[in-house]
């Protein structure tokens, strides 16, 4: 499990904008290892045989992640059809809120659970019904952008339980 958990960190942070040296990983993952153990923090050294041992782990695992994922790990985000969607509505004014909620989207599975023009059009959904913006009804407005009416629903379903979760609160890991 530590194995799979620091070649998915390793994997994410190369397919989003913040990559991570193998290195980095392997060190943080290292000193969690022993603060969960109960163990004096040792500093992982990058010429030991243990770090090699870990990297190997670590690459190994990726591959395995890759070919469990089919290699394919590029995920849309909504983003880029919220600005045409909003101009083809005519609705500018909606851009911020919609751009929010998309951000705010990420925070749940809904990126891995429906298409990314779903997405964008249940968050300019939501927008709407926020500043009460009426969408055209006939022909239905989501037809027009790949969507349909059950997962625009879904994705404001799991927005409205986002915001109804406690805010989160700071854990100190250290004992």
């Amino acid at each position: 499990v530590k194995r799979v958990a620091a070649s998915c960190v390793w994997l994410a942070s190369k397919l989003e904008e913040s990559p991570r040296k193998a290195k980095h990983v392997l060190i943080v993952f290292h000193k969690m290892e022993c603060r969960r153990e109960n163990l004096p923090i040792e500093h992982l050294d990058p010429f030991s045989k243990k770090y090699s041992d870990l990297k190997m782990d670590l690459n190994r695992t990726e591959r395995h992640l890759l070919k469990e994922m089919g290699f394919i790990c590029h995920v849309e985000h909504p983003h880029k059809f919220i600005s045409n969607y909003l101009a083809t509505l005519e609705t500018p004014e909606l851009r911020q809120e919609a751009w929010n909620l998309a951000n705010d989207s990420l925070r749940t599975t809904l990126c891995v659970r429906f298409k990314s023009e779903v997405v964008a059009c249940g968050v300019v959904y939501a927008a709407a019904r926020r500043f009460q913006i009426p969408l055209p009804e006939n022909p239905p407005w989501w037809k027009a952008f790949d969507a349909d009416k059950s997962g625009i629903d879904e994705v404001c379903r799991v927005l409205a339980h986002l915001y109804s979760l406690p805010k989160a609160q700071y854990v100190h890991v250290c004992k």
